[in-house]
């Protein structure tokens, strides 16, 4: 089993050490993640009778204290790799996702600088993902956390000499930098209240530990909260992902988003036992939030005309939901919380080829705004195709998850349905702008120019979109569910399953009309919004850099200049200070004794209360 983990990192020590080639990195990177994946097949293969496996190693062992409770006595970091057939499936799908991004990067992507640095940084992030969805201690989760959110920097900067690239990739390490830190200052408050980072070890004694109370696991569950959001780019979270989705290679940005939805879902469920243990009207809280950040997204990914912003924003729409599922179900029948893990299993390969296949029409025709392309269904049909079922997948992939534990009469069922609507036509609105109506000529463009991508290429989308109908197809049978989780779950009605999937049906239908009716007005409204929801950003963010970054700046640049002044000002005063000790070394001794006192004697007149009046 440790050498799912050790395989990657031999192919990254590999690549750094001995690798410069753009040929030879990809391949390298390919046999490393090939060779993953067939492990994983392999323990999968293991595990057909027994449900997990699990191996503990002593990292390292610290006294800190000799009285007080036992759990506080020692502070030490245990390697604990446990697989099940959730960590199965979800290293199938990461990997599924980096083999077909690889490929098409291979053939579109070979005119990106950095081959090797490109692929090295890919096959840590593959590392550091296996570690994060094998840890069962947060400490070591959090450690590789924290490498995949470096790996993940520095795939979307990896056109560092471009100035724009390079300025939105800001926002890729300052945003999620601060997510991770609620990440980990809820660990720390969870050990600091009971002294362990052991999952198994932690769980049981939520309730019991002394000194527990609601308002420190309600504190601890928000700050982990926000970890993961930050991590699935739910809105208000998003612009790190949704800023760099041009800027930052194809390949990368479709690496990114699969492998970040597969695990901050799984970490989410993995930390619902503590999450719910707070308080059911937090647990609510936080089902409201991922809501709304589900309604945020689908919105503004009808804002504006660059296709890839928008099918990113639609895919966060969707992990919002899914997010808000396995929260709010806990509340309820906590079994059926797997259900939003395994609608994310479908999503994350159909995100991924969604975005390779626009990438592909985008380049094509040489332009990123919607209302100038169009008519690739007949010219490019293969990457039409793949995007069409790319975004029917995301568009349906939260109705298996829904049905089985939100009720159509609650508020946040209500506030999910209006979300699926939305992300359905969000994520159609793309194919439908790219693929139909005329493809008219600008200057220094022949639409008759447009072809399909190479052969070599074209395939990996459609593997991609394939893999996320059969994850979708499975989502909806409740043997899956069992499978994973190694619980019963009843099967809902049909006409649950009815309801919620009538709802993205209804979004589809709705956008193909508009379409339809006029391709240019839908268009054209769209890019009014996005117009208008620039000034807005231009203008929150010029208030931002007036009122918090240029006052900062100029404390610093302040601080900058005292800091000089300050030890002029000192030097002088020990100058000064010398001068006077040699003159009164060389004077008599009385008379400087005399004067001190007489000068003290007078300071203590003038302020001391009741003397001087």
């Amino acid at each position: 089993m440790p050498f799912i983990l050790l395989v990657p990192l031999v192919s990254f020590l590999l690549a750094v050490s001995s690798i410069r080639t753009r040929r030879s990195a990809s391949a390298m990177a390919m046999l490393g993640t090939v060779v993953t994946l067939l492990l994983t097949l392999l323990v999968a293969w293991g595990l057909t009778r027994k449900s997990s496996y699990a191996a503990t190693y002593r990292y390292f062992d610290m006294s800190v204290a000799f009285q007080g409770p036992t759990n506080f006595q020692t502070f030490g970091i245990q390697l604990i790799l446990q697989v099940d057939h959730l960590t199965i499936a979800a290293l199938g799908v990461i990997e599924l996702c980096i083999i077909a991004a690889l490929g098409w990067h291979q053939v579109l992507g070979r005119s990106e600088p950095g081959a090797a640095r490109f692929h090295a940084v890919v096959t840590l992030l593959l590392f550091s993902s296996v570690g994060v969805l094998m840890s069962g201690d947060l400490a070591e989760l959090f450690g590789f956390w924290a490498i995949a959110g470096a790996m993940t920097y520095l795939l979307l900067e990896h056109r560092w000499g471009v100035d724009v690239a390079a300025t939105r990739a800001r926002v890729a390490l300052a945003l999620p930098f601060l997510t991770d830190l609620s990440f980990l200052c809820g660990i720390a408050w969870l050990y600091a209240r009971y002294g362990t980072q052991t999952l198994s070890a932690l769980i049981p004694i939520l309730h019991t530990n002394p000194g527990w109370t609601v308002r420190s696991l309600v504190v601890g569950s928000v700050l982990l909260f926000i970890g993961v959001a930050g991590r699935l780019a739910l809105w208000p979270f998003s612009s790190w992902l949704t800023q760099t989705s041009t800027t930052a290679p194809p390949a990368a940005v479709a690496i990114v988003q699969s492998v970040w939805s597969v695990l901050a879902i799984v970490v989410l469920y993995r930390l619902m036992p503590i999450l719910g243990a707070s308080s059911p009207q937090a647990l609510q809280m936080l089902a409201v939030a991922c809501g709304v950040a589900a309604v945020a997204g689908a919105l503004l990914s009808m804002l504006g005309n660059e296709p890839r912003r928008a099918v990113s924003l639609a895919g966060s729409g969707a992990a919002a939901i899914l997010a808000a599922v396995v929260i709010d179900v806990y509340r309820g029948p906590a079994v059926f919380a797997v259900a939003g893990v395994a609608a994310m299993l479908a999503i994350a390969p159909a995100r991924a080829g969604a975005f390779v296949a626009i990438s592909t029409i985008a380049s094509a025709m040489r332009t990123n705004d919607l209302a100038e392309m169009g008519d690739a269904l007949r010219r490019m049909r293969a990457s039409s195709i793949a995007l069409l079922v790319s975004t029917v997948v995301v568009g349906l992939g939260s109705a298996s998850a829904v049905a089985y534990g939100i009720s159509t009469r609650s508020r946040v069922g209500l506030l999910l349905g209006e979300a699926m609507l939305l992300v359905a036509i969000a994520g159609l609105r793309v194919f439908l702008g790219a693929a139909t109506g005329p493809l008219r000529r600008r200057r220094a463009f022949e639409p008759d120019r447009v072809r399909e991508a190479p052969r070599e290429a074209v395939g990996y989308p459609y593997w991609l979109a394939v893999g996320g109908v059969a994850f979708l197809v499975a989502s909806f049978v409740a043997a899956w569910l069992n499978f994973l989780d190694g619980k019963q779950h009843p099967a809902p009605s049909l006409a649950a399953f009815g309801v919620w999937l009538a709802v993205p049906v209804i979004g589809f239908a709705a956008c193909t009309f508009a379409f339809v009716r006029s391709k240019d007005g839908a268009l054209a409204a769209s890019a009014v919004g996005g117009a208008y929801l620039a000034r807005v950003t231009a203008f929150l963010q010029a208030q931002f850099d007036r009122f918090v970054v240029s006052p900062a700046t100029d404390i610093a640049r302040r601080v900058d200049n005292w800091i000089p002044e300050g030890d002029s000002a000192l030097g002088r005063f020990i100058t000064t200070a010398g001068q006077l000790a040699l003159v009164a070394a060389r004077g008599p001794a009385i008379a400087f004794v005399v004067v001190v006192a007489v000068a003290l004697a007078v300071v203590f007149a003038l302020l001391a209360p009741g003397v001087a009046r």
